[in-house]
């Protein structure tokens, strides 16, 4: 029995095999833990994952919402198509995600939740799989889109309708600049209505007169561009000189080019415009009454002496911008160095104006009994001052999305900054 107690202690003694006995009852244990230690890793990469689907999604979907006039269908679509395209170069598929996309038209705002849930985490055969959930909401703050500015600092009634005239920009913001007591103006049956009106001073009128009573003591919008380069002419020698279109009924062609002493186009002439930049230099652009004017690709820059324009009742007047180029989108610029003048639209056919009218010592004048832009994906108007006359319905339109003619810096959809609220 001594012999055999001794070699019960000389084997409890002994430490040969311990370690693969030790290594082999806690290797499930030590591979638990560096599974779930990767699983750690993952799934904190996932979160960061999905935020940052959740923060582009927000982004772009508050973008193409505000260009829509906040529309739940498309902000949803672009969200689902942005998570979509983030969330599958994250080892994840679309079985494990949802998105909730969520409006609020009120302030702004466009609301993007990703779930993730049954994702195949190591651990998940035995536990519960993790749910990851993250948001993100995207504004745009100061997002209205701005279509009209009357640039005039001081002067009464710099943005003015009158009689029983009609603007009518309901998605967009129009802008007055003038501190002058009434420096916006809709009286006797006009009536302005607009997403936002604003006034460096006050407004003349009724509660009658505007949709929305306009915002008074606003801080006066910067001319967004008076950096715009305008285009070379000076040393191009005239394409011709007070030429005058006047055979009744015929259809005349015209290239880009210097027309120098203005241009007049008589009554009933058709004129088609070749794409191009359209200088009309020391006088003015005149379309008789029944005369078409029509243009694709067009510009025109108006310089020196007595260079404006009369677009007469009864004419037809079709301009669509160009869409690149150093006059991009812009349907008219003036010259900033010209003295004021008067540019005054009569036509009672001037249904499509698309792009931006740009007269910065310019009175714009529309003095009609018709629609005017109402055809236009877009128009924007910055002038000295923007007055309507008799019963125009002057139409801003803000369907940007429907043309590639460009809206200038400043204006439309690029008068705001996109950001996230967490």
């Amino acid at each position: 029995m001594a012999k055999v107690a001794a070699l019960i202690r000389s084997a409890l003694k002994s430490r040969e095999g311990n370690f693969a006995v030790s290594f082999a009852l806690a290797a499930p244990v030590l591979l638990g833990l560096a599974a779930g230690g990767m699983d750690m890793f993952l799934v904190h990469s996932q979160k960061s994952a999905i935020q940052n689907s959740a923060d582009a999604a927000a982004l772009a979907a508050v973008r193409e919402a505000s260009l829509k006039g906040w529309d739940e269908k498309t902000a949803k679509a672009i969200s689902e198509h942005v998570v979509k395209s983030n969330y599958l170069t994250h080892h994840a598929s679309k079985n494990y995600y949802e998105v909730e996309t969520e409006v609020d038209k009120t302030n702004k705002q466009v609301t993007v939740t990703v779930k993730q849930d049954h994702y195949p985490y190591f651990y998940s055969s035995f536990f519960s799989s993790p749910q990851i959930v993250k948001s993100a909401t995207a504004t745009a703050a100061g997002k209205t889109n701005i279509c009209a500015i009357g640039l005039n600092p001081s002067a009464s009634q710099t943005i003015s309708l009158n009689d029983d005239a009609l603007l009518t920009a309901p998605n967009c913001a129009v802008y007055s600049n003038s501190v002058a007591v009434d420096g916006m103006s809709s009286n006797k049956s006009a009536s302005m209505v607009a997403e936002l009106a604003c006034t460096a001073g006050g407004f003349g009128g009724a509660a009658k007169n505007y949709n929305k009573l306009p915002i008074t003591d606003c801080p006066p919008m910067e001319d967004p561009l008076k950096l715009r380069t305008p285009p070379s002419h000076s040393s191009t020698s005239c394409k011709a000189s007070a030429l005058q279109l006047k055979d009744e009924g015929a259809v005349h062609r015209l290239s880009p080019g210097v027309y120098c002493d203005g241009l007049t186009i008589k009554a009933q002439a058709q004129v088609t415009l070749d794409p191009g930049i359209y200088v009309i230099k020391n006088g003015p652009l005149t379309l008789g009454s029944d005369a078409t004017l029509f243009g694709r690709g067009v510009d025109f820059y108006f310089t020196g002496s007595k260079s404006t324009f009369a677009l007469e009742s009864g004419s037809t007047v079709d301009l669509e911008a160009a869409k690149t180029g150093s006059m991009a989108g812009l349907i008219f610029f003036q010259d900033r160095s010209s003295n004021y003048a008067d540019f005054v639209l009569r036509s009672n056919k001037a249904s499509n104006l698309l792009g931006t009218i740009y007269l910065p010592n310019g009175n714009f004048i529309i003095d009609t009994n018709s629609k005017v832009a109402d055809a236009s994906a877009y128009t924007a108007i910055v002038a000295r001052s923007i007055k309507l006359k008799r019963k125009p319905n002057v139409v801003l339109n803000t369907n940007y999305e429907s043309t590639n003619v460009p809206v200038p810096a400043g204006l439309g959809p690029s008068s705001g900054e996109l950001r996230l609220l967490h």
